[in-house]
């Protein structure tokens, strides 16, 4: 699952690193659009992309893709996603339930939030989540102002306050819930890079923090990729290794997987 305005294209020499290791094990390998894929997309009143896509609608692209993979006769399911594709596999597989999704893999998986306040003081942050409110109840679609970013006000409230359904990696506050991750039951491995640019804090403390907060997982793995940063570019092939060992140890790999 790509991340936040990138398309099932981008990443071409990871494509190829993912496809031919995983393929070589048996695994089928399946990267697919969302409505989230491009900055813009649509048009008139159904404008869809990273700038306007409705975080909870992702429940609906996954499960199509899963449902296409069963189609094509592959019976388990490995959920990857990178960045906000990471957001949005583990908010589906909390919300679903989805029993053919055997494992979880977030790669790069960073708060938003916390990751805007490496950049923006927290009370600024505060600020323009407020005006977003304010433009959101006359037009969800209405566009933030042009120095934040190219945002409709809807989409800048589910990136950027606290508590939204997309907040799922919620380790910039203390004591929060993390609701989505403690209501996983499958494995779960965490990958992320030693020079990933948006982390607020050491890789070794973020994966701390994921598997203190996923007490109901068969088994949790973090791994960090020494030297790659959050997209992982230049460490593809050190990023395969260990995502097959992750699959080859919870005995997930073998024919008619995806």
């Amino acid at each position: 699952m790509h991340g936040l305005g990138s398309v099932f294209s981008s990443g071409q020499p990871l494509i190829r690193e993912l496809s031919t290791r995983l393929n070589a094990a048996g695994i089928g390998y399946f990267k697919f659009n969302n409505r989230g894929h491009d900055v813009v997309t649509g048009r008139g009143r159904h404008l869809a992309g990273a700038a306007f896509e409705r975080f909870g609608q992702s429940v609906e692209d996954i499960r199509a893709m899963i449902g296409f993979a069963a189609k094509c006769g592959y019976r388990h399911v490995i959920l990857a996603g990178h960045s906000t594709g990471a957001n949005k596999v583990l908010h589906y597989a909390a919300r679903t339930r989805d029993r053919r999704v055997t494992a979880l893999v977030l790669l790069g998986p960073v708060s938003d939030i916390a990751a805007a306040m490496k950049r923006i003081p927290g009370r600024e942050l505060r600020r323009r989540v407020a005006l977003a409110e304010r433009i959101a109840s006359g037009d969800p679609q209405a566009l933030v102002p042009r120095a934040w970013g190219f945002w409709s006000a809807r989409r800048y409230l589910s990136l950027y306050r606290p508590g939204e359904a997309e907040d799922v990696f919620p380790y910039y506050r203390p004591n929060a819930r993390w609701a989505a991750l403690r209501g996983v039951r499958a494995p779960v491995a965490v990958i992320v890079g030693s020079r990933d640019e948006y982390l607020d804090r050491r890789p070794a403390e973020l994966i701390a923090a994921f598997e203190r907060n996923a007490p109901l997982a068969r088994s949790f793995t973090g791994i960090v990729i020494p030297g790659a940063l959050h997209g992982f570019q230049g460490r593809e092939r050190a990023l395969g290794q260990a995502m097959l060992r992750f699959i080859r140890s919870r005995g997930l790999s073998g024919s008619r997987r995806v």
